[in-house]
């Protein structure tokens, strides 16, 4: 198990990919704690993992509140004893609105979890990391944050942010052994049942979409010894979406003949 002993905190870890993570990394041993603010879908993710003999438990937390993150990590600390994993999940998704007409609280919303949620619990989650002299935080980006999506200015700002305060982080806390680094997923099933195959897309050169369970995957890697030697990194699992000059030039992708 790559996580074996470790203690993760995972904002919006309840659903979609955040869900994914959570199931993965107690899979790999670790005690996972679930915050968001859906009651009912923390709870029960934590049921599922403790159901498959997995370590789980919630904490009810709007990570753009202080108060609450404070909370979320004064008690991992008090009940599970050290903080080594952070991701940073926890989002408003969905269009904002034109950029003309998107209102100022619809904008400062947004821009409170997706953003400044990420620099609260990272801040908090670092300090007892920095303690440790030991941690990892993965903060959950977007191909958002590179190519923006109409009607998305908010969002695509604060991903936009997320990606830049990734490598702030990591010069910042690099001298007290943590690591800092991000995923941009694209097109991901984040709301399909797990036993949905992915569905066909031309956004991606893969011609399909995303699994949470591929985003866990690299969740799990970053986040385990084996990436001991990567940070500041955003790492897209988009299934070639940021690089698919088919898409771009307007052409048809070729039929992959055998040569």
């Amino acid at each position: 198990m790559k996580l074996r002993g470790k203690v993760a905190v995972v904002t919006g870890g309840g659903r979609g990919i955040g869900r994914a993570i959570s199931k993965r990394f107690a899979a790999e041993g670790a005690a996972v704690v679930i915050a968001q603010r859906d009651i009912a879908t923390g709870q029960a993710t934590v049921g599922e993992i403790e159901a498959t003999g997995g370590s789980a438990c919630f904490q009810p937390t709007d990570v753009g509140r202080p108060e609450d993150v404070e909370r979320l990590m004064a008690q991992t600390v008090e009940h599970l004893g050290r903080i080594d994993i952070l991701v940073n999940n926890a989002a408003i998704l969905g269009e904002n609105g034109h950029l003309l007409d998107i209102p100022l609280e619809t904008w400062e919303a947004v821009i409170r979890v997706n953003l400044t949620g990420v620099f609260l619990c990272s801040q908090a989650a670092a300090r007892v990391m920095a303690r440790q002299r030991s941690g990892c935080i993965i903060h959950l980006s977007s191909t958002n944050g590179t190519i923006p999506q109409p009607r998305c200015a908010a969002y695509a700002a604060a991903k936009g942010g997320v990606e830049l305060l990734t490598r702030s982080m990591a010069v910042d806390l690099a001298p007290y052994g943590i690591r800092v680094n991000a995923i941009a997923p694209g097109p991901i099933q984040s709301r399909a049942p797990d036993d949905e195959p992915p569905h066909a897309t031309g956004l991606t050169l893969l011609g399909r979409a995303g699994l949470p369970a591929e985003v866990a995957n690299v969740a799990a890697f970053l986040a385990s010894d084996e990436a001991s030697f990567i940070t500041g990194e955003c790492i897209a699992v988009d299934g070639g979406t940021l690089t698919n000059a088919y898409r771009l030039y307007g052409q048809a992708p070729p039929t992959a003949d055998i040569r």
